[in-house]
Formats: structure tokens, C-alpha cells, sequence
């Protein structure tokens, strides 16, 4: 009989344990899904330009990582005259992330980062988006092997190519290195003159596309105040004025436009990717055949130049150009009537985005339509009737908002499909977590009476109501998203197992504290206080506070002195600022001093033992002084050694756990720039000190339950494990590749073992919290806790993934959201590899060989 009771609830367990792995791996691509999936669409129908375009052929010069504020500063001389009397100019405004990529595709296609670039890497990944490389009839592009590949892999058309070695990007602040890579790029143009020109001297719908990389490299080696940066820019600068003369000689005056412009800014330190100032200002030229002549600063956004570009020339605006708008005000006025007709292209193009993302989102059904999208459709419909009638200065101001309106209206509709894709997933975890916690704290039902049979009856019978409509508008109303379907149906299972879950089991939750609603609240602000420090560092500080609070409460009289000691000192480091690259060896020094005084005052430790840990010590020191080279080998021979020495140690736990941490700690220290010795000192001190009592796991009557305490123990054991990674640092530097931490292992550049060192260094703390769960309760139900608690922190961090921002912005966001998704599986795996730490002893180990061996020879 007991056999046939253990079968179904070891089939539950199993069960529990298979959907609890899909739920997570769903709720993880979910997240990244709906916020970084492609919002490139394709097969959208081509708009044509209208006949008329005053433009043969276009040249667009990017300067890469040229800001606005020098360029204004310093305008060198030949763009001073165009400013001054041959064209328009101002600021083009980039978004963030201010890299190469985002720039050069919001120039020639008009959208801005492709999200699931991210994660697809872009340097040769193959153009899956309309530009206008794609729509003229030839185009020439020459640059940075980075850049130009995107373009030219996978089409050999229209478009052709070519790039400089990618071992010409010299960062060494060689003016030499620097100018080189632009002379290259007009060099290509003057081969092209002499030797391609007159297949092409009357054919029109031409593009050439220049992507300068001087200024940048300039500006990362010298910074772009430098001399070297301004330099670079007069000779830039020259050289264009070269480019046009030869043009204008060759095919004629008023046939050729120009646009001069970059794909990003630089800060005063050389760098880029965020959204400041200078960074997101750049600057923008435009002369020639069509443009303006009008020397006041014009803003537009830098997205604006793709249809600028397709107007001038007279191609179809880019299918996939979501923001880029045509400024009439570029243009020359003369040309009223074909302006009008180029906003209205521009206008319909942006017309098929919006369709094609409502009926993406919302299907062919109104109910839906955002209200601006009918207001954008019914002024398109009256600005062509006013053009139509001649009205051409009235239908250009109409087209202009029209136009203008496009970009509210697809971001209600990504928003708006993004939402409901998070929403869908928030109710899918809050049911798998609804029934992680029955499973885990629920005692069978003595009797399932009738009524629970009606529950169970309208559970099913919810399921299929709740599919009803989403099959109704997946597959009447036509929507094309079958996503959303998707998850919805993954939602909808999800409560229903949840509801099923309650209705045959009683969530019991045991009360082993004098006072539960206080250690109950604790519980819940450590956990929102986790959250909160995973955004910003020195919250970590207050949850440390409250744990010594909880800790005080929850073991009263036996509450060690040096824990609570200890907990308070650990407030300290989350206020401190994060170890930098510069090593302070005087700090480590002194941690190594400081640990010397307890190995020798240890009582019931063996001689030797202090012998080799006192020795381990000094010679970990004269490494960090620099005095002895270990980098050959004695480095090496302490950190391979370490588990050796530990094993020496007994398997007493106060014993061992003293043993781990002296051992550790010579690794640590030559991996070490700053406190991160003293960090790991105290909390393996307080750690040392943790009063270690079993957990219960059965109730009076026998049965797995789970109790209050095992949640305090959880949220314990969280924020030490977050701790481990944010005492010394922040999301910043997990990710940071610092050659100096290696500095005593390595003699040449190795990215994989510095990354293995690297991430030993942050793991080595780590150690002590697996020791600290087997020594507490190995077979408890604390992994379950730290399950439940994990899973409850990651409900705010979904929604603070973000595909907006610069690449530390959005990496710091998923880096939030994926360390509460996988702490628990952290615990448990530090948990396993912390065994051999723990167990094993050398000394038992070399006996009981010695046994076996004496026996085998009897």
C-alpha cells in the first residue's frame, strides 16, 4: 500500500519538476522575446518617388565619431563655405546607443538598432532590412571592414564594396595610422573615377557611400580635443573638397548632391555608447543639386536623412524606414511641387509601417486601432485631396505633421504588442508560482467531497473559455502574431494548473516563530530590498542591516556576538566605491597581515597546518610586492594546491570552514586590486559564526511541510550570494575583462584564461556560502524557499528589461533579470561543488588505503 501512495506523488514530483524547467525557459525567451524580437517586417510593397528628383547621383560622407560641439568649434575651412553660402546644415540627433551600427543603418534605412542584434552579433550577419543601397540602381560603398560588410554581404546587385585590413584600426595615436584609413577611402574613389566613371557618367539614381573612420580612432586614442582629432577633421575636410571638385569637373555642375554627416559623438574621455550631449549631437552638411541655401541651423533627427537621400535621387523610400522624415526645409523651395509629392511618398511609405504593425498586433479587426492611427490615415486622405487641387505650400504643411504623427503611432502599436506579451508571461510565473508553493506547502485533502468535483468541472471548463477568445482573435480577426497566441495558451494552462493545484491540496504553512508577522515582513522587505540593490549598489547595505535585525530576532540568546559583529561590518562595503583596475597593494597587504594573527592563536588546529598557511601567506605577500615573479609558476602552484590544503584540514565543520577560508585566501589576494581580501575576511567570519542546527522538514504528523524558517534562511542565503558579487563591485564590473586582476598569473594576453581567473576570483567567495548551506540543512526544503523567493524577484525585474538605452544600459538590465532567474540554480550548483570542501580528508583518505592495502595482503 505505502509503495502505491509513493508512486502518484513521486509522478507529481517528477511533473512538477519537468514544468517548472519549461515555465523558466519560456519566462527567460519570453522576456528577451518581447523586447528584443525584430521589428523589421518583411514584404511591405514598395512606394515609388515621383518623378522629377533634382539629383543624378549623391555622395554621403560619415564621419565616424565626430560630435557636434568640436566640429562647431573648429569647422574647418571648405564645409565654413558651404555653411556660409552653398547649402543648409545643423545637428543630427542620434539615439542610444551611440555605436557605428545604430548610426550607419539609421542613415541609409531609416530605423534605428534592430534589437535581436544583440543577440545575433552584427559585424557579418546578413542585411535582412531595406535600405537605400537597396533601391538605387547602383552603389558604391568604401570604409571600415565593421560597417561595410552589413551592407554588401549577400547582395551583389547593386551594390559594391570595399574595405581596408581590419589590422589598419591602430588605437596607438599614430597620426600616420589615423589619416591612412581615410586617405584610403578617397583613394578608392579616385580609382573609381578614372577606371568605372564612364559606364555610369549619365545614369542616375546613384549612391556613394563614404564611412570615414579617422575622427573616431582619433578621438579613442588622443580624445577629441586633442590637436590629433582636429587635425584629422581639416584633413577630412580636404579631402572632400577634392571629391567634389573632381566630381563637379567629370559629370557636370547641379547634377550631384552631398551630404556630410556622422553615425555617433564622443565624449572628453574618448568614449561613446551612452546618451549624452555629445554623444547624440552630431553634426550635418548638406549642398548640391536640390538642396537649400539657407545658413541657419536646422535640427533633424538622424533617421531623417534615409528620405532625404531616396529624395534627391529619386528612389523609394527604404520599406523599412519607421522615423525618418523628409524636412521640406532641406530642400530647395523652387522645386515646390515635386517636395510635395516626395512628402506624400514618404507619408504613404510610413502609411504601409503602421498598417502592417496594427494588423501585426491587433489583426484586421478596428476595435483595436489606435485612435492617432485613424487621425493619421483620414489627414493623409486630405492632404493628397488639397495636392491633388494644387494647394501645394497648404499639402506640405499637412504632410509635414501627417508625417510627423507615423511615429507616435508605431510606438502605441510595438508598445502595445510588447505589454501584452509581458502581461501574458506575469500571470503564466504568478500561476507556476501559485504552484510551486501548493506542491512544496500543501497537505493532501483528507476528503474530496462533491464540491471539489465542481471545482475541478469549472477549472476545465475555464480553460476553454479563457482559449476561446484568443482563438477568435488569432485566427478570425486575422491577427498575424501568433506569439501572442502562444503565450496567452501558456497562460491560460499555467492558472489552470495553479487553480487544479489548490483545489486538491491545502497550502500549509508552519509557524516555528515568536513573532511571524515581524520575521514575516522582514522577510518580504529583504527580498524587495534585494531587487532594489540589483539597480542600485548601496541598497545592499540597508538589507544587510535588516538581516542582522532578523538574525538578532530569529536566534534571540543564541544569536553569536561575532555574527551580528560581522553583519554590521558588511554594511560598510555596498557604500564603498567599486574596485577599480588601479591595484592598492597596501589594502591586500593588510588583509594578509590581519589573517595571519588567527592561524596562529587557532586552537585544535595541527602545527603543520599553521606551518603551511603562515608560509602560503608570506609568499602570497611577495608576490603582491612584486618582490618574487610568480608568474612562471609559484602563482600558479598556490591556487592548484589550495584544495590539497584544505583536505588537511578535519571535516569538524568549525574546523574545515576555518580551513577553506585561510586557504582561499592567497588565491584571492593575487587575483585581488583592492578590499576584496577584507570583504571576504568578514563575511567568512560572520559565515564561521552561523549557528548550525538541522531544519525539520516533517510535521507533527510526519509530512513534508514547509516553515517560516526556511524563508528567512532563504532570503539569507540570497542576499549572501548576492553579496559575493556586489560587495566589491557592480553590474559594471561583473562584466569587465581587467588584464591587471590576472597580473600574477599571466606573462601574455590570454582572454580565456583571464576570463577563467577572472571569474574563479568572483566565485571564491561563493565557496563559503555552499559550505554554509550543507552545514545548515543539506536535505532541507531551503532550495525550495530560494526557488519560490527567486522566482518572486524576478516579477520586477521582467519589466525592467529594455532594449532602449546604450549597451551597458540594456546589458545591465537582462544581467538583473537572468541573476534572479538563475540564483537558485546557482545555490544549488555551489552546493554540489562545495562537497568535495567539506568532505573529503586527505588523512581519512590515505588511511583507508592503507586498510584496504594491509588487507589486501593478508
Amino acid at each position: 500500500m505505502k509503495e502505491n501512495k509513493k508512486k502518484p506523488a513521486q509522478s507529481s514530483r517528477i511533473f512538477i519538476i519537468i514544468w517548472g524547467f519549461v515555465m523558466h525557459i519560456i519566462f527567460l525567451w519570453g522576456v528577451m522575446d518581447a523586447n528584443f524580437h525584430s521589428p523589421i517586417i518583411q514584404g511591405l510593397p514598395v512606394v515609388p518617388m515621383p518623378s522629377g528628383s533634382p539629383a543624378k547621383r549623391i555622395f554621403v560622407f560619415v564621419a565616424d565619431g565626430l560630435r557636434y560641439r568640436t566640429f562647431k568649434s573648429f569647422t574647418p575651412p571648405y564645409l565654413n563655405s558651404i555653411i556660409k553660402k552653398g547649402g543648409v546644415w545643423g545637428i543630427s540627433h542620434t539615439r542610444m546607443p551611440t555605436e557605428s551600427r545604430p548610426g550607419n543603418i539609421a542613415i541609409v534605412a531609416g530605423l534605428y538598432e534592430d534589437p535581436s542584434a544583440l543577440f545575433k552579433g552584427w559585424k557579418e550577419n546578413p542585411v535582412d532590412f531595406d535600405s537605400v543601397f537597396n533601391q538605387s540602381r547602383a552603389s558604391w560603398l568604401w570604409g571600415s571592414p565593421d560597417i561595410i560588410p552589413i551592407f554588401t554581404k549577400g547582395n551583389n546587385h547593386n551594390i559594391r564594396g570595399a574595405s581596408y585590413p581590419a589590422s589598419w584600426q591602430d588605437f596607438s595615436n599614430e597620426p600616420a595610422a589615423t589619416k591612412r584609413l581615410d586617405d584610403w577611402v578617397f583613394h578608392e574613389y579616385s580609382k573609381w573615377l578614372a577606371n568605372e566613371a564612364p559606364a555610369y557618367k549619365t545614369e542616375d539614381k546613384i549612391i556613394f557611400y563614404f564611412h570615414l573612420l579617422g575622427c573616431d580612432t582619433a578621438g579613442h586614442a588622443a580624445k577629441p580635443q586633442s590637436k590629433q582629432y582636429v587635425d584629422t577633421m581639416i584633413q577630412l575636410d580636404r579631402n572632400i573638397k577634392k571629391v567634389v571638385e573632381n566630381t563637379e569637373n567629370y559629370f557636370g555642375k547641379d547634377t550631384t548632391a552631398y551630404i556630410f554627416t556622422s553615425d555617433h559623438g564622443m565624449t572628453d574621455w574618448g568614449s561613446h555608447g551612452s546618451g549624452s550631449t555629445d554623444e547624440t549631437e552630431t553634426p550635418f552638411v548638406a549642398w548640391g543639386a536640390g538642396i537649400a541655401k539657407d545658413s541657419n541651423t536646422i535640427d533633424i533627427k538622424q533617421a531623417d536623412i534615409t528620405p532625404l537621400i531616396s529624395a534627391l535621387v529619386g528612389i523609394p523610400v527604404p520599406v523599412n524606414n519607421e522615423v525618418g522624415v523628409l524636412h521640406h526645409e532641406l530642400l530647395d523651395p523652387k522645386n515646390d511641387e515635386f517636395i510635395a509629392n516626395a512628402l506624400l511618398t514618404n507619408a504613404k511609405q510610413l502609411a504601409e509601417q503602421i498598417k502592417a504593425n496594427r494588423e501585426l498586433t491587433t489583426g484586421r479587426s478596428i476595435v483595436n486601432q489606435f485612435y492617432k492611427d485613424k487621425e493619421y490615415h483620414e489627414k493623409l486622405a486630405r492632404a493628397e485631396r488639397i495636392l491633388d487641387k494644387g494647394a501645394t505650400e497648404k499639402s506640405i504643411t499637412e504632410l509635414e505633421y501627417v508625417t510627423k504623427l507615423s511615429e507616435e503611432v508605431l510606438t502605441y502599436y510595438r508598445r502595445y504588442q510588447t505589454d501584452r506579451f509581458l502581461f501574458c508571461l506575469m500571470l503564466m510565473w504568478v500561476g507556476w508560482i501559485a504552484l510551486l508553493f501548493v506542491d512544496l506547502s500543501g497537505l493532501p485533502r483528507r476528503t474530496i467531497q462533491l464540491g471539489c468535483y465542481s471545482w475541478m468541472l469549472l477549472a476545465n471548463i475555464a480553460l476553454g473559455v479563457a482559449s476561446i477568445p484568443l482563438f477568435i482573435e488569432y485566427a478570425v480577426a486575422g491577427c498575424k502574431e501568433w506569439r501572442l497566441f502562444g503565450y496567452g495558451m501558456i497562460c491560460v494552462i499555467s492558472l489552470w494548473l495553479a487553480f487544479r493545484g489548490i483545489i486538491k491540496k491545502g497550502p500549509t504553512l508552519e509557524i516555528d516563530s515568536n513573532k511571524p508577522f515581524i520575521e514575516a515582513l522582514g522577510i518580504v522587505f529583504l527580498t524587495f530590498m534585494m531587487f532594489v540593490g540589483l539597480i542600485y549598489r548601496w541598497t545592499f547595505s540597508i538589507s544587510m542591516l535588516v538581516a542582522v535585525g532578523l538574525q538578532k530576532l530569529i536566534f534571540d540568546r543564541n544569536a553569536p556576538s561575532w555574527l551580528l559583529i560581522t553583519g554590521a561590518a558588511l554594511v560598510v562595503f555596498p557604500l564603498l566605491p567599486v574596485v577599480g583596475p588601479q591595484p592598492r597593494v597596501y589594502i591586500v597587504l593588510i588583509a594578509l597581515g590581519v589573517s595571519i594573527v588567527p592561524i596562529i592563536k587557532k586552537r585544535r588546529i595541527h602545527n603543520y597546518n599553521k606551518v603551511i598557511e603562515v608560509i602560503r601567506i608570506i609568499l602570497t605577500s611577495l608576490l603582491c610586492l612584486n618582490v618574487i615573479d610568480g608568474r612562471a609558476w609559484l602563482s600558479w602552484l598556490l591556487l592548484l594546491s589550495t584544495p590539497l590544503v584544505i583536505s588537511l584540514y578535519p571535516k569538524d565543520w568549525n574546523q574545515r570552514i576555518f580551513g577553506v577560508t585561510v586557504a582561499l585566501l592567497s588565491p584571492l589576494a593575487l587575483l585581488s586590486a583592492s578590499y576584496e581580501p577584507i570583504f571576504f575576511l568578514i563575511f567568512a567570519t560572520h559565515i564561521q559564526h552561523w549557528p548550525t542546527f538541522e531544519f525539520s522538514q516533517k510535521s507533527e504528523s510526519g509530512l513534508r511541510v514547509l516553515r517560516l524558517r526556511n524563508f528567512s534562511t532563504a532570503a539569507f542565503l540570497m542576499l549572501y550570494t548576492l553579496l559575493c558579487f556586489f560587495g566589491t563591485g557592480n553590474m559594471a564590473s561583473l562584466s569587465s575583462f581587467d588584464p591587471s586582476w590576472t597580473r600574477h598569473f599571466l606573462t601574455v594576453f590570454s582572454p580565456f584564461t583571464m576570463a577563467s581567473l577572472i571569474l574563479l576570483k568572483f566565485v571564491i567567495p561563493l565557496i563559503l556560502v555552499g559550505c554554509l548551506i550543507r552545514a545548515l540543512a543539506p536535505d532541507s526544503t531551503i532550495f525550495s524557499a530560494v526557488l519560490l523567493l527567486g522566482d518572486c524577484l524576478a516579477i520586477p525585474l521582467m519589466y525592467g528589461v529594455t532594449n532602449q538605452g546604450s549597451w551597458l544600459d540594456i546589458g545591465s538590465a537582462i544581467s538583473r533579470f537572468a541573476i534572479a532567474i538563475v540564483l537558485p540554480c546557482l545555490l544549488l550548483l555551489v552546493f554540489y561543488l562545495t562537497q568535495p570542501f567539506t568532505t573529503f580528508s586527505l588523512q581519512d583518505f590515505l588511511r583507508r588505503r592503507a586498510i584496504k592495502n594491509q588487507r589486501l595482503k593478508i
